[in-house]
């Protein structure tokens, strides 16, 4: 069953916005764990790196946009986007999540109020690549107050193509002969040599 998105519940939840987060996340992500791959680190000091790193680079990006605020500055982070909608993030299993404080709610994150239908607490939410070939990625999803998923956002990040893509093929250039000189300056010698495409 698919589960609406979360700019079905407030408008201010934008899949632009979204998207600026979890490429945050994932880009934080990444970068911490390619530093942290000493034969010293293991999963503890990468993930609270991680963690650490993505806290304070969240906090920093309210500076940066007027669509974000920080309404706890705790470990237990609390964000707003928009004025009213409160968010965490956490690197669990979006499916079926398990971290210890994943449906502890703070003051800050707990403004809405009793509905079954309607989200009551927002996560970002990591899930780890199983493999190397795999890619981490990030939901963004609404839990009512049963804890139940009601709302779902999934990271797309989107490929792009540095070149062109058409039907056109450019047509073929004759190369000048290849210049080739000896090292050491001692007597340079032009060989050409003839480049057939």
């Amino acid at each position: 069953m698919t589960l609406p998105l979360p700019s079905t519940f407030y408008p201010e939840l934008t899949n632009d916005r979204l998207t600026d987060i979890a490429n945050e996340l994932l880009d934080l992500r990444h970068e911490t764990l390619s530093a942290l791959s000493s034969e010293w680190d293991d999963a503890y000091t990468k993930e609270s790196a991680v963690f650490g790193r993505c806290r304070n680079r969240l906090m920093g990006l309210c500076k940066e946009r007027d669509w974000l605020s920080v309404s706890h500055a705790g470990m237990d982070v609390t964000l707003c986007i928009g004025k009213k909608v409160p968010f965490r993030f956490f690197r669990d299993d979006p499916d079926n999540p398990r971290k210890r404080g994943f449906f502890k709610q703070n003051r800050t994150d707990d403004l809405f109020p009793i509905d079954m239908v309607t989200p009551v607490m927002w996560r970002f939410i990591i899930e780890r690549a199983m493999t190397e070939e795999d890619e981490d990625r990030v939901y963004f999803a609404g839990f009512n107050e049963l804890q139940d998923k009601v709302s779902l956002w999934e990271h797309k990040p989107g490929v792009s193509s540095p070149y062109a893509v058409g039907d056109a093929v450019p047509k073929s250039k004759q190369l000048p002969p290849a210049a080739v000189h000896l090292r050491g300056g001692k007597d340079a010698v032009d060989t050409h040599t003839k480049i057939t495409p």
